[in-house]
């Protein structure tokens, strides 16, 4: 087993990616959709997959038809080494985010959930994790720990301060590929 492997599974699930028990022999399956827009991020999440898989790596990709203007890609991934993955996010059969999946995850997690969830807004950093209060505090708790300042928000995710939120955004930038910088500057507002 590669806990590289396993901790960069946990990382893509923190956001949008699922792992199941597919199939008729129920085995697991990594499973990330992304609109077309960020094709070039979903083949540098495939690539640092293989990277640390031992051995061959198991993929599929499709095209999933929307009614918007953009379509969406599917990549779906089956491995063994995904079983500890299931066993650690999902032990009932639910998702679940405890302190253990985030400390396995680090900082190279929060970046990954940051790519999927993260907006400046104003001078102030979010990331809108769509999580239970409990689990929101947990990632406050770790990022606290890292020696930022953040705060998690009732039903909705983890607020930065002003400074911590440049600061966060200089940790995070290595982690975080070329293709979702956009994700690190100061959003227009809506209207």
């Amino acid at each position: 087993m590669s806990a590289q492997f396993v901790a960069r599974v946990l990382s893509y699930c923190l956001g949008v990616g699922t792992l199941g028990l597919r199939g008729q022999k129920q085995r697991p399956w990594l499973e990330i959709i992304r609109p077309e827009t960020e094709k070039s991020y979903l083949n540098y999440q495939i690539k640092l997959l293989r990277e640390a898989h031992p051995g061959k790596l198991d993929t599929h990709w499709d095209m999933l038809p929307t009614d918007g203007f953009y379509d969406k890609f599917r990549l779906r991934v089956r491995s063994d080494e995904l079983y500890r993955a299931y066993e650690l996010m999902y032990p009932r059969d639910k998702k679940v985010i405890t302190p253990q999946i985030i400390s396995i995850t680090g900082m190279q997690g929060v970046a990954a959930l940051w790519s999927d969830r993260g907006r400046v807004v104003g001078r102030l950093g979010k990331i809108l994790t769509r999580w239970a209060d409990d689990e929101n505090e947990f990632l406050a708790e770790y990022i606290s720990q890292q020696g930022f300042d953040c705060m998690a928000t009732k039903g909705s995710g983890v607020r930065f301060s002003r400074t911590s939120t440049k600061e966060v955004i200089d940790v995070l930038r290595p982690f975080t590929p070329r293709c979702m910088r956009s994700k690190f500057v100061k959003q227009p507002p809506r209207l």
